[in-house]
C-alpha cells in the first residue's frame, strides 16, 4: 500500500476498510486502511468512530445500543454507520466498542480469513492480507453478527418499500388495527 501520510482526523466511509489500534508509536493514533491506501490519523479509533457518527448525523452511544438490541445484548456489537443505495456500511470491533485500543473492520471489506502463527489474517477485497492479534472464532462472530445486521437491514428496508403500512388505533397506540 502506498502514498503514507499523517492526518489530524478522517471520517469512514465505505473505502474504509480497517481502523487499527496498536500500529504506530503513538498508542493514541490509527491506522486507517483503505481499498487503495494507508495511512495514519492522529486519533484513536474510538474517536474516529465517534466523529464518523456525527458526521452522519448520529450518536455513537445510540448506535450500540441499537445494535445491542438487534442482536439480542450481545457483548462487542457490530455497527451501522449509515448506507447508500440499500447498502449499510458496518463495521465489526475486536475488542469493546468503547475502549479507546479497539481495531474496527468492515463487514463489506472482508474477503476471507485464515489462521496464522500470532492471531488471524484477513484477506480484504482488495487482496491485501492483514493480520490481527486476535482469535479466529472472534473473527468469525463479528462477521456473523454483521451479517445479521445486514438482513435485518434489508428486511426493514423492504418493509418500507412495500405497500403495506400500519394504521394504529387511536385508543391504543401500541396495537396496530387488524
Amino acid at each position: 500500500m502506498v502514498n503514507q501520510q499523517n492526518l489530524s482526523s478522517y471520517i469512514v466511509t465505505f473505502h474504509t476498510f480497517a481502523l487499527l489500534h496498536g500500529q504506530h508509536s503513538n498508542p493514541f493514533y490509527t491506522k486507517v486502511v483503505e481499498n487503495n491506501r494507508t495511512f495514519i490519523v492522529e486519533k484513536t479509533p474510538l474517536e474516529i468512530m465517534k466523529d464518523s457518527c456525527a458526521h452522519y448525523r448520529t450518536n455513537f452511544d445510540s448506535i450500540i445500543n441499537s445494535s445491542k438490541n438487534d442482536l439480542k445484548n450481545r457483548p462487542k456489537p457490530p455497527i451501522m454507520l449509515t448506507h447508500l443505495y440499500n447498502r449499510p456500511l458496518l463495521f465489526f470491533p475486536l475488542l469493546s466498542p468503547t475502549l479507546h485500543k479497539n481495531s474496527w473492520v468492515a463487514y463489506h471489506a472482508v474477503k476471507d480469513t485464515h489462521q496464522c502463527k500470532n492471531g488471524v489474517s484477513v484477506v480484504l477485497k482488495n487482496d491485501t492480507h492483514m493480520p490481527l492479534d486476535t482469535s479466529m472464532a472472534t473473527v468469525y462472530r463479528q462477521l456473523a453478527l454483521s451479517h445479521i445486521l445486514s438482513l435485518q437491514f434489508d428486511n426493514t428496508q423492504e418493509e418500507l418499500r412495500s405497500s403495506y403500512y400500519m394504521i394504529m388505533d387511536r385508543k391504543n397506540s401500541d396495537a396496530p388495527i387488524s
